[in-house]
């Protein structure tokens, strides 16, 4: 029975570690892209959000300096950012590829690896060619929840600069997320449960 317990623990302990380390792959500091690209990443976002809700928003913020946003609909449904171009996310994952890209530089193998665990998962569909409002779970909140009121009104100037940022992805990004903490948290509480499951 204790063996069991033991083998339990340990396989959640290894589903965590992976989880975070592919959430790792895409993630770079939000200081290592210049604030002009952030900003124009953020009026982007501002204008796809709108499209996805077909203009009924209730909530549509970025923060530039941090990347932090949020898109929601006046529906309470938050579209899933993660699956179109000309969000934060996709601009992040975009970025977090060329960066791995220019690590593997005169490796093709390692740039293989960072074609399957990086660019694959960016988003490729066009908003401007959604028939409907694509969501998840109106009870899950965005990726991020800060208030960008900065970006937010650099964004009501938006019409003519939202589309300079589909050819900023080649630069470094940021991620923001708490997966990483919270995974961090449940490694460390399944650890200990290993420890004592095996001094019993």
């Amino acid at each position: 029975m204790r063996q069991n317990i033991i083998f339990v623990a340990l396989s959640a302990l290894t589903a965590a570690v992976a989880a975070q380390s592919s959430d790792s792959n895409l993630t770079v500091p939000v200081g290592s892209v210049p604030e002009a690209e952030r900003n124009q990443w953020c009026v982007a976002q501002y204008n796809t959000c709108k499209i996805l809700c077909n203009k009924l928003v209730k909530t549509n913020e970025c923060d530039f300096k941090t990347l932090d946003y949020q898109c929601t609909c006046t529906s309470g449904d938050t579209p899933d950012l993660e699956k179109f171009t000309q969000t934060v996310p996709t601009f992040m994952c975009l970025t977090a590829y060329s960066t791995c890209i220019d690590q593997h530089a005169d490796d093709a193998r390692g740039q293989d690896k960072c074609k399957e665990d990086i660019f694959d998962k960016c988003g490729t569909q066009d908003p401007n060619k959604a028939e409907t409002v694509k969501t998840t779970s109106s009870a899950a909140p965005s990726t991020t929840a800060a208030k960008p009121t900065e970006t937010k009104g650099a964004a009501a100037e938006e019409s003519s600069a939202a589309a300079a940022p589909a050819t900023t992805s080649s630069e470094s990004f940021a991620a923001p997320t708490n997966a990483a903490a919270f995974l961090g948290n449940g490694v460390a509480a399944v650890a200990a449960g290993v420890f004592a499951a095996a001094l019993l």
